[in-house]
C-alpha cells in the first residue's frame, strides 16, 4: 500500500514532521508470518533439497528454486491467484527472507507460471521422498504410526485434456457435495507424530478411496523402508483384498468395519436379544468442551472375521450413544412431518391406488432410514357421488348417475417394541486389527486420531483455499498439488515445533485470539494470524529511501519467535 502525503505537516510515530514542499512518499512493506514460515523451510533444508531435482536455467533473471519457495510462502498463507502473485510480492518486505527489496519487480506471474511448468517435469515420487526424509531427520518426526484419508477437490470450467501420468478432472463422488462439478481425488498421508503429511498422491476425479490403499502403502514401505508401522484408514481400507495385502507382507492395519460386513449385523442382533457386559478402557474430555468427559468401553469376548480371522474389537462410545439417539429422534421427526405432506395428497393424481400411495411411503422410509420404526396402515373408505348427467343447470328433468368411489386413508404409529431394540445398540462400533497383539485401547486410540487428518484437509480447503482450482491445464494443477503437500508439511512442522515448545517450557496456553483468549492447542493459521499486521515503512524523497521504521512486536509475538528459535533481528531480516 502507498499513501501520498497531500498534507502541510504529517506526524508519524516520533519520526517528525513531513512538509509537502518536497515529494514524499510513505510506503508499507507487509512481512507478517513470512519469517516463521521461512524458519520452518530453512530447518527442512528445502531450498537444497529442491534443487537437487529441479533444474536451472542459466538465463534464469531469477533462481527457480527462489520462485518455487515464495510460491510455498504464498500457499502456506493462503493461495493467492497466479495472476495476483505479482501484486502479492509487491506488497512484502523481502528482507524479511533473504532478499532485497528491488527484487520484487522480477517476480510475475508468467514467473510462478513456468516454475510449476517444471514442477511438472521432475521425479516428483522421489523429490517427495527426499524431502520427507530431511525434515523427519531434521525435526525428529516419528514414523510409527500413519494415518490416511482422501477428499476431492472441485475444479470449475472445461478440461478435457489429462497428463502424461493419466490424471484427469472427472465427474465423481464429491466429498464437496458438488456431483455436478469434476474433481480431482487427493490422497493424504499423515504421521501420528503432530499429524505431519508425509506422502500425497492425487488421482483422477472417479478413482474409489478402495482402489488406492495398496498402492499408498507400498509407498510408505519404501519411504520407511521398513513394515512396522500401523497403517489407520477409514472403512474404505476394509476389503479382504488390501486387507490380505498389508497382513501378508508383514504390515499392520487398524480400520472400522462398515455396516455392510455380516459380522456386524450379526453381533447387533445378539446384543438385541442378550445383555453382554462391557469393561471401561479410556476416558477422555470431550473434543470442544472444557468441562464434559466422554468414555468407552469394550465388550467382552474374543470376536474375529469369518474371512482370515482379523481381531474386531467391540467398542461402545458415551457420546455415540447420545448421537445416535438423537439423530434417530431426527429422522423419525421428519418421516412423519413427510407422512403428514403425503397425507394431504392422497386420492389425488397418482396417489389414487393403494400401490402407489405403498410405494411413496416406502420411498419416504428409505430416504430416512426408518424401515423398521414404523407401523404403516393405508386404509379404505367407500363411498359414493351423485353426478347430473348432459350438460346445463339441473332442473326437474335432469339426470343422474352414482358413482362409487374408495378413498384411501393413511395412518402410521411408532414401533416402540423395534425402537427399543434399537437403542440397545446405540453407541457401539466395531474396529479391526491385524494385529492381535495390539490391545482393545491402543486400537481404539489409534482410530481416534483419525479426525486429526480430516482437519488437515480443512485446512487445506479453507485456509490454503485449495479448492475451486483456478489455472488453465491439469500439467499445472498436478505441480501446484505437490507444492500444496510441501505447505501442508510446513504448516504441521510449525504447529508442531510450537505445541512442543509450549509443553517443554510448562506454557500451558497463548494468547494468540481477540480480546486477549487464549489458546491451548494453538494451530499454524491462528500463529500466522498473530503476526497478520506486522509491517516495515519507509519514508521516500525523489526516489530515496530517507527513513525506516517498524511496527513493535507483541509479548506474545516474541514468545512465538523464542519458541522458533528466531531472534528479533532474524525476524526483521537485519
Amino acid at each position: 500500500m502507498v499513501i501520498f502525503l497531500n498534507i502541510q505537516v504529517f506526524i508519524i510515530k516520533g519520526i517528525g514532521t513531513i512538509n509537502s514542499n518536497t515529494d514524499r512518499v510513505l510506503k508499507k512493506h507487509h512481512i507478517g508470518g513470512l519469517p516463521l514460515i521461512k524458519k520452518i523451510c530453512d530447518r527442512m533444508d528445502l531450498s537444497k533439497v529442491l534443487a537437487r531435482h529441479v533444474p536451472s536455467h542459466g538465463n534464469d533473471k531469477v533462481n527457480i528454486i527462489d520462485t518455487l519457495i515464495l510460491l510455498i510462502y504464498n500457499l502456506t498463507l493462503g493461495k493467492n491467484p497466479l495472476y495476483e502473485l505479482s501484486e502479492w510480492v509487491e506488497s512484502l518486505d523481502l528482507r524479511a527472507i533473504g532478499h532485497s527489496l528491488d527484487m520484487s519487480k522480477l517476480f510475475s506471474d508468467d514467473r510462478f507460471g513456468r516454475s510449476l511448468d517444471r514442477v511438472y517435469k521432475v521425479d516428483r515420487a522421489t523429490l517427495t521422498t527426499d524431502i520427507v526424509t530431511t525434515f523427519s531427520n531434521a525435526f525428529a518426526v516419528k514414523f510409527e504410526r500413519i494415518h490416511n484419508d482422501s477428499t476431492s477437490v472441485k475444479a470449475y470450467g472445461r478440461y478435457p485434456e489429462k497428463t502424461s501420468t493419466g490424471l484427469k478432472l472427472n465427474n465423481g463422488f464429491s466429498k464437496d457435495h458438488r456431483p455436478d462439478l469434476k474433481q480431482l481425488v487427493y490422497c493424504l498421508s499423515i504421521s501420528a507424530d503432530g499429524a505431519v503429511p508425509i506422502h500425497h498422491k492425487v488421482y483422477s476425479g472417479n478413482r474409489t478411496d478402495d482402489t488406492t490403499h495398496i498402492e499408498t502403502w507400498n509407498t510408505l514401505y519404501k519411504l520407511r523402508m521398513s513394515s512396522d508401522f500401523l497403517y489407520v484408514a477409514d472403512s474404505k481400507l476394509c476389503t479382504d483384498k488390501q486387507l490380505h495385502y498389508i497382513d501378508r507382507n508383514k504390515g499392520r492395519a487398524v480400520t472400522i468395519i462398515p455396516k455392510t460386513w455380516s459380522e456386524v449385523s450379526e453381533f447387533k442382533d445378539l446384543l438385541k436379544k442378550t445383555k453382554k457386559t462391557k469393561i471401561e478402557i479410556w476416558r477422555r474430555r470431550k473434543p470442544n468442551s472444557t468441562n464434559k468427559n466422554e468414555y468407552f468401553s469394550v465388550f467382552n469376548g474374543d470376536y474375529y472375521t469369518k474371512t482370515r480371522g482379523y481381531r474386531i474389537h467391540w467398542i461402545y462410545s458415551s457420546e455415540k450413544r447420545i448421537r445416535d439417539h438423537e439423530s434417530r429422534q431426527e429422522r423419525l421427526k421428519k418421516a412423519e412431518s413427510a407422512f403428514m405432506e403425503l397425507n394431504t395428497r392422497l386420492n389425488t393424481r397418482n396417489l389414487k391406488k393403494e400401490d402407489n400411495i405403498r410405494a411413496a411411503v416406502d420411498k419416504i422410509l428409505l430416504k430416512h432410514k426408518v424401515t423398521n420404526f414404523f407401523h404403516i396402515d393405508i386404509g379404505t373408505v367407500a363411498g359414493s357421488e351423485r353426478i347430473k348427467i348432459g350438460r346445463g343447470r339441473p332442473n326437474k328433468n335432469s339426470k343422474y348417475k352414482t358413482i362409487n368411489t374408495i378413498i384411501h386413508t393413511l395412518s402410521w404409529r411408532r414401533n416402540i417394541d423395534e425402537l427399543k431394540n434399537e437403542a440397545k445398540i446405540d453407541g457401539i462400533f466395531p474396529l479391526l486389527s491385524t494385529d492381535k497383539e495390539l490391545t482393545s485401547k491402543e486400537v481404539l486410540q489409534a482410530y481416534k486420531f483419525q479426525p486429526r487428518l480430516e482437519k488437515r484437509f480443512t485446512q487445506f480447503k479453507s485456509i490454503h483455499n485449495a479448492a475451486p482450482m483456478l489455472f488453465k491445464n491439469v500439467t499445472r494443477i498436478e505441480a501446484n498439488m505437490f507444492l500444496f503437500f510441501i505447505s501442508l508439511a510446513v504448516q504441521a512442522l510449525l504447529e508442531r515445533e510450537v505445541r512442543n515448545k509450549m509443553k517443554k517450557f510448562g506454557d500451558e496456553d497463548l494468547l494468540i485470539y481477540p480480546e486477549a483468549r487464549t489458546s491451548v492447542h494453538p494451530t499454524t493459521n491462528k500463529i500466522l494470524n498473530n503476526f497478520e499486521q506486522i509491517s516495515t515503512y519507509s519514508i521516500i524523497e525523489n526516489g530515496n529511501t530517507i527513513e525506516e521504521f517498524k511496527d513493535e512486536l507483541t509479548d506474545t509475538q516474541k514468545t512465538i519467535l523464542n519458541y522458533l528459535d528466531i531472534s528479533e533481528e532474524e525476524y526483521w531480516g537485519r
